[in-house]
């Protein structure tokens, strides 16, 4: 067995379109930790800047810990003392200018002179300085635990308004207690964390570095066999019949499970050496795009999205195995392959439904990304339990996955029969 396999991980990747491919996507992975923009990256969207790394570094550090009653008003004592200082408000006669631009709009002097408006008489210049702006971040995350009982508000009304019912209260319930435990008993912690933000960012990469590299690679392998004419001459071959195949099918795997696992290190490796390690015990909530009820730090929220999205891999690289069976052409093969791991990544507008959405959390690209299942609260009601999203495409893609690596053995080994 063991030389069987080491032949078909010789013909597999000792290929010159195999290499350009590898290189070819590490190549985009490098730019694209580099250089892109990632609209749902949760804490930053902007490209990598070493000075700008360094600055938040040292401006968010100095604010880490635990986000508590002593935290956040640490944090508005740091601000108070900068809007209070006379040297950065504005002179008395601009003073009375603006208040009187703002009595002709209609504001009430008591309104005006509040405290709470005392922005409006400090200087453009101290309000765009980086000492005062450093504080936005740490203000926002000190509303972490109202912002998780406000969004868990929000869930729970919108499931009973659409289901009502039994369904309805089940999931809103579920929704009110994970939330209730952020807002309640959970103890979120504040630090810089973009290295590990842009980890999870790239996740996003995973269909067009490891997804096309298995495409490549696997799509011939079975296939391969029906256009040079050689799967009758394996039948005659002493072990063609059980061992060959499931050799074919562990070199599969072994292709898939160690290009997946270098990826993985390659980004968190590089990432780190960039953006730094720090925030591995910070919140990975941003209540505006992602209003995840689970209570994860940066680190284990890794450990979550990587463990589905290596089930996810094993899903694609077995559903890449079947249609390599089934296919006679190498080509065929690989364009069905692509169509349907690149599909959940287009935005045509045909998908953008409830019940597309939900259906394409299903396919195994969307489980090898992994990030999309943590990102809010999405769960079924079947058979009057509450099932989380994430563990019931879990449950589905190791059940289908098992079946189409027996669906390629067996259609494989029936063919080479009738041959």
């Amino acid at each position: 067995m063991k030389e069987i396999i080491k032949f078909e991980l010789h013909k597999s990747i000792c290929k010159p379109i195999v290499l350009i491919t590898f290189i070819a996507i590490l190549l985009m992975d490098i730019f694209m930790i580099f250089g892109s923009v990632f609209d749902g990256e949760p804490t930053y969207s902007m490209p990598y800047n070493h000075e700008k790394v360094e600055q938040l570094q040292q401006e968010q550090t100095s604010f880490a810990g635990t986000i508590d009653d002593a935290w956040t008003q640490h944090i508005r004592d740091v601000q108070d003392a900068i809007l209070s200082n006379p040297a950065n408000q504005v002179s008395t006669e601009e003073r009375k200018k603006i208040t009187q631009e703002l009595l002709n709009n209609g504001l009430s002097r008591e309104a005006i002179n509040s405290p709470d408006n005392i922005v409006r008489f400090i200087k453009p210049e101290v309000l765009s300085d980086r000492e005062f702006q450093s504080l936005e971040d740490p203000l926002v995350a000190s509303g972490f635990y109202k912002s998780a009982e406000e969004t868990g508000k929000q869930v729970a009304e919108n499931y009973r308004s659409v289901y009502g019912g039994e369904k309805g209260e089940a999931l809103a319930s579920k929704a009110e207690k994970m939330y209730g435990y952020l807002s309640n008993g959970y103890k979120a912690y504040y630090d810089y964390n973009w290295g590990w933000s842009r980890l999870h960012a790239m996740q996003t990469a995973i269909p067009f570095t490891i997804g096309v590299f298995l495409l490549i690679v696997l799509s011939p392998l079975f296939s391969s066999e029906y256009a040079n004419r050689t799967d009758s001459l394996l039948l005659s071959a002493r072990y063609g019949k059980n061992l060959l195949i499931k050799a074919k099918i562990m070199t599969a795997f072994i292709i898939a499970i160690f290009s997946w696992l270098l990826i993985q290190i390659f980004n968190a490796i590089l990432i780190f050496s960039l953006f730094g390690i720090e925030g591995a015990e910070s919140f990975v909530q941003n209540w505006a795009v992602n209003p995840s009820p689970y209570a994860f730090t940066f680190l284990t929220s890794y450990f979550s999205v990587t463990a589905l999205s290596f089930l996810g891999m094993l899903f694609l690289t077995s559903m890449i195995l079947l249609i390599s069976s089934l296919c006679k052409k190498s080509f065929i093969s690989l364009v069905i392959g692509a169509v349907i791991t690149l599909l959940p990544t287009t935005h045509l507008g045909i998908l953008s439904g409830n019940v597309a959405r939900k259906i394409l959390m299903f396919f195994p690209t969307k489980i090898m990304i992994g990030i999309d299942y943590f990102k809010a609260f999405d769960a079924f009601y079947i058979f009057g339990k509450v099932i989380m999203l994430p563990v019931a495409s879990a449950v589905v893609a190791a059940i289908i996955l098992v079946v189409m690596i027996i669906g390629a053995y067996l259609n494989f080994k029936r063919h080479q029969v009738v041959n």
